[in-house]
């Protein structure tokens, strides 16, 4: 299809057109071949995203998550033991954490999942000063675990790439479930 084409079919102008286009091209959504225009890696995962979403919302299915318990780093321990987090999320998740969250790194059509994440209005636990230090936002996300109560945490500021997630319950969730390091789970959100 030529831009005139596309603008037509869209209900925009042709100028219109083509400045989209590469903007999608500039933000790695769309590729240009020798046989035209196609749809990038980047752009197929932000439409099974897109897809997905509305499966959801349409069908009315839940959404779920699969990987396997990785050992953390213990940073989780002190960020929830800050009353700053803390009290928040008993106030807006309505649980007291157990100070230190379950990591899970998430199978392969799990990380397509994940950035449905970015679709749902989350429960945002603000960030705060302690004299010290500034400590930043979390975007939570209630979740359940078998028959746990939890929520997914992301920290605006992480290490963590797409391809993990941290969990947080009211209690320890590996002794709550009788699992360990390298066990596979199911996040339902």
């Amino acid at each position: 299809m030529t831009t005139s084409e596309i603008g037509a079919e869209t209900g925009m102008s042709q100028q219109n057109a083509s400045r989209r286009l590469a903007g999608m091209e500039r933000d790695g959504y769309i590729e240009r071949g020798k046989d035209g225009l196609m749809i990038s890696p980047k752009g197929v995962q932000e439409l099974a995203g897109v897809y997905s979403s509305l499966r959801l919302a349409f069908e009315g299915e839940r959404l779920q998550m699969r990987g396997k318990i990785m050992k953390g780093s213990g940073e989780g321990k002190y960020y929830l033991s800050l009353h700053g987090y803390r009290n928040q999320i008993k106030e807006k998740i309505g649980f007291d954490p157990f100070p230190g969250t379950l990591n899970v790194q998430l199978d392969g059509k799990s990380i397509a999942a994940r950035q449905q994440l970015r679709r749902m209005e989350p429960f945002v636990i603000s960030g705060f000063k302690d004299g010290e230090r500034t400590y930043g936002d979390l975007f939570a996300y209630k979740c359940r675990l078998g028959n746990l109560d939890c929520a997914i945490v992301i920290p605006l500021r992480t290490h963590h790439g797409a391809d993990v997630i941290e969990v947080i319950c009211a209690q320890d969730i590996k002794k709550g479930l009788g699992k360990k390091d390298g066990d596979r789970v199911l996040v339902v959100v």
